[in-house]
């Protein structure tokens, strides 16, 4: 009897633990689009930002330091979390990731390996995309990728990356071409690679030898190589959590059907049409509601799933423009939750200080060193936090999602498009702290204040709105 229950126990516990890290491979979504396939000629960079449990956003401003060589940056912080944090920097340079696994079952690291370290140090020592790669990939070679497998999109307002690793110290990475745009969702997107063509491709130089010795790459067999079909774990790549969304994407960005055999897909597409902002939140924002096929849950939940899902705590968009001064040209329009209601306001990488609010810290540096310490009962240690005001608002319109989207929408798309149209008059605004020619500020507090002011005053509106929304008004 006592050995029955024993192992009733472990295959609970077994259960729990599958249930646990199952989801974790399905975490995230990202488009990346390059400037000659936008409307506006930056290159955009989208991304959902998909975890359970207790989150609590935190956007702080992390200053330059010169004596270090660390570059000054924007930091989205969800405390506790290894993947989960997005950032931008004073070249311009944006990263954000999306979990893939891989089929390595070898772990070669030292040290114990990386993980948390690939985007911070992007972010404090990138200059540029391609530099930021370069960074990845000396990181990768020296400690080895401590997780199954991911790959970062870095970017900047010249190009996009995406750089995919694998566990241990094999990576690879191509650049999307200026006029496509790439979808990522939680499998490996690269396909046939060329190493002699270092101006879109990087990577470990065995990549393709090593997925032979391993038997999962045959030439004879398989004909050219394909980096994903190769190294992704089989599960993750044939998964409908992962094709669909592809699918819908895909279908957004070019108006085609495609089928449901991922290896099928392109690297990347050219789209039907050029892509701004508000295409990105479209897709952002999908529940697949272009696609015959769904995404099945035992459970149905209350809010219609796709690429925006009840796990999707934070949706970003990079808007990188390389005619104006970075501290303009490079903005991040970010939400505090789901994309499908909720209003993208910019950060622009000249903001000196977040709205009251945004940080638990009053430095980035106590953040980051408390990153991982203090990242338990957020809710009940910071009260004042303005994320409980994305989290409240969710758990109030999937109390009745059916019944309280449509209003909710009509006012957030309201607002989302108003902001969208007063860009360039805001922007007009701001050419009196900078030199067009040189593209060098010359008036710094002004601008800053600026700056920090328009979106203060953005979230302090929506906030707001949110309250009246609620209360029926």
């Amino acid at each position: 009897m006592k050995k029955r229950t024993l192992l009733g126990l472990l295959a609970v516990a077994c259960m729990f633990q599958v249930q646990a890290h199952e989801p974790d491979e399905y975490n995230c979504f990202a488009v990346l689009a390059g400037k000659n396939a936008t409307t506006d000629g930056s290159v955009l960079l989208a991304h959902n930002e998909d975890d359970g449990g207790e989150q609590m956003i935190n956007i702080y401003v992390a200053p330059r330091d010169q004596k270090k060589g660390i570059n000054k940056y924007l930091w989205v912080e969800f405390p506790g979390m290894k993947v989960a944090d997005a950032f931008l920097n004073e070249y311009g340079v944006a990263v954000v990731s999306d979990a893939c696994s891989s089929r390595e079952d070898k772990l070669d690291v030292t040290d114990g390996g990386v993980v948390y370290e690939v985007r911070t140090t992007i972010a404090k020592y990138a200059r540029s995309a391609r530099h930021g790669v370069e960074l990845l990939g000396r990181l990768v070679e020296q400690r080895g990728y401590a997780h199954s497998g991911r790959t970062y999109i870095i970017a900047d307002s010249r190009e996009g990356w995406a750089c995919s690793i694998v566990r241990g110290r094999r990576w690879i990475a191509q650049r999307v071409p200026d006029d496509q745009v790439m979808i990522i969702p939680n499998n490996y997107c690269i396909r046939e690679i060329n190493m002699a063509d270092t101006a879109n491709f990087r990577g470990s130089a065995d990549i393709i030898e090593y997925a032979q010795q391993r038997g999962w790459y045959n030439p004879e067999k398989d004909g050219a190589f394909s980096f994903k079909k190769a190294y992704s774990a089989p599960k993750n790549l044939y998964s409908g959590r992962n094709y669909i969304r592809h699918m819908s994407a895909l279908k957004h960005i070019t108006g085609k059907d495609y089928t449901s055999d991922p290896n099928t897909y392109p690297f990347s597409v050219k789209a039907n049409r050029k892509i701004g902002i508000s295409d990105m939140i479209e897709v952002l924002s999908s529940h697949g509601e272009n696609v015959a096929e769904k995404t099945k849950h035992k459970n149905p939940p209350l809010h219609p799933s796709c690429i925006c899902v009840d796990r999707t705590i934070n949706a970003s968009i990079f808007q990188l423009r390389s005619w104006l001064p970075v501290e303009i040209g490079s903005v991040v329009w970010a939400t505090g939750g789901r994309p499908c209601y909720e209003l993208f306001i910019p950060w622009y990488a000249g903001v000196s200080a977040p709205p009251k609010g945004f940080n638990r810290f009053t430095t980035a540096a106590e953040a980051e060193e408390k990153h991982f310490s203090d990242a338990k009962n957020l809710r009940i240690n910071y009260p004042k936090g303005a994320a409980w005001n994305f989290v409240s608002f969710w758990e109030w319109i999937t109390k009745d999602y059916n019944g309280r989207f449509g209003a909710t929408k009509q006012v957030t798309g309201a607002m989302q498009k108003e902001l969208l149209q007063n860009q360039a008059q805001f922007e007009e605004a701001l050419k009196g702290t900078y030199d067009p020619k040189s593209k060098q500020i010359t008036d710094r507090p002004k601008l800053e204040k600026q700056l920090n002011s328009y979106t203060a005053t953005w979230y302090d509106r929506y906030f707001k709105a949110l309250k009246k929304i609620q209360k029926g008004k």
